[in-house]
C-alpha cells in the first residue's frame, strides 16, 4: 500500500464483498450527507443510507459501485471499513426483480394504512408496522435506483 492508497473492506453478516482492496478514494451517503474519503483522511464514523458506495482502484479513472443496505462506515487514514446490513455489487441486482419488490412494498404499505384507518390494527402496533414497511420500501427503491444507474454510465 502506498501513501496514495488505502485499504477498503466491505462486509455484511452474510458475505465479505471487498477485503483489503487498495483504493484511491471511497464515496458514500451517510446520514449527514454524501462524502468522499481519500488516503490520509481525518478519522470519522457514521451510519450509511441505503445507497451506492463507490470506490476507485489505483491507476483507474472508473468508479466501481456496490449497493449497501444501511450499516456503518469507519474512515481512518489508512483504511475504510464498511459494516453493512447487506451489500452487493450493483451489477448483481436484477432490475425487474427490484421493480417488483417496490410494487409489493407499495401495496403492502397501502393495505397496512387502510387497515389502520379502518381500526383493524391495534394503535400501539400500527405506527411501528408502518415504519417497518416504509423502511423496506425505501431500501427497495434504493436498490431499484442502483440497478437503473449502472445503465446510465
Amino acid at each position: 500500500m502506498s501513501d496514495r492508497t488505502f485499504n477498503l473492506i466491505v462486509v455484511s453478516p452474510d458475505r465479505a464483498l471487498v477485503n483489503m482492496l487498495p483504493v484511491t478514494a471511497v464515496g458514500a451517503a451517510g446520514s449527514e450527507g454524501e462524502f468522499t474519503a481519500m488516503p490520509g483522511h481525518e478519522p470519522f464514523l457514521t451510519d450509511l443510507k441505503d445507497s451506492n458506495l463507490w470506490f476507485r482502484e489505483p491507476g483507474s479513472t472508473e468508479k466501481k459501485e456496490v449497493f449497501v443496505g444501511g450499516g456503518f462506515i469507519e474512515v481512518l487514514p489508512d483504511r475504510v471499513t464498511v459494516l453493512a446490513n447487506s451489500c452487493e455489487y450493483t451489477d448483481e441486482i436484477d432490475e425487474e426483480r427490484a421493480a417488483r419488490a417496490v410494487q409489493r412494498r407499495e401495496i403492502e404499505l397501502k393495505n397496512l394504512k387502510a387497515q389502520a384507518a379502518a381500526g383493524q390494527l391495534p394503535a400501539t402496533e400500527t405506527e411501528i408496522e408502518i415504519r417497518k414497511v416504509e423502511s423496506k420500501l425505501y431500501r427497495s427503491i434504493a436498490r431499484q435506483k442502483a440497478a437503473k444507474k449502472r445503465h446510465n454510465y
